[in-house]
């Protein structure tokens, strides 16, 4: 009986993190741009993928620049807009491979402006992760 109970609680928790976890890259995108709204900036750069390539020098360089950047520029843009008002999830296309991704959102800032953009998304480990530095 205790470990129909013990077993009962891992499926439960397993359940729950598959539930929460983002299933789809145009899910994963706009978790990651409200953690920029947010300014929850840590949470924003455990989406962004580094290719394996990258030594590790290299990578916490490019991560360090593109968090200064984010928390200058991006920033200061949305305040100048009056802040992000909504981000909605147009479109996505998941390629043949299944673990890349193009994303079409559109942000609608505080003083009305929208601007539409796209962003492609690689599939690693399970996650849906922004592919900033692909070729």
């Amino acid at each position: 009986m205790k470990k129909l109970i013990t077993l009962g609680f891992l499926v439960v928790a397993v359940l729950s993190f598959i539930s929460c976890s983002p299933s789809s890259p145009g899910k994963a995108l706009k978790g990651y741009l409200n953690d920029i709204k947010n300014e929850n900036y840590d949470s924003f750069m455990e989406g962004v993928y580094f290719h394996e390539g990258m030594d590790k020098q290299r990578k916490e360089k490019k991560r360090t620049q593109l968090l200064a950047i984010i928390k200058d520029k991006v920033t200061r843009e949305y305040e100048r807009k009056g802040g992000v008002k909504s981000i909605e999830i147009i479109s996505e296309r998941v390629w043949e491979d299944g673990e890349n991704a193009t994303v079409e959102f559109k942000q609608t800032y505080g003083n009305g402006e929208e601007i539409i953009e796209k962003q492609k998304m690689v599939k690693k480990d399970g996650k849906w992760l922004i592919d900033l530095y692909s070729k």
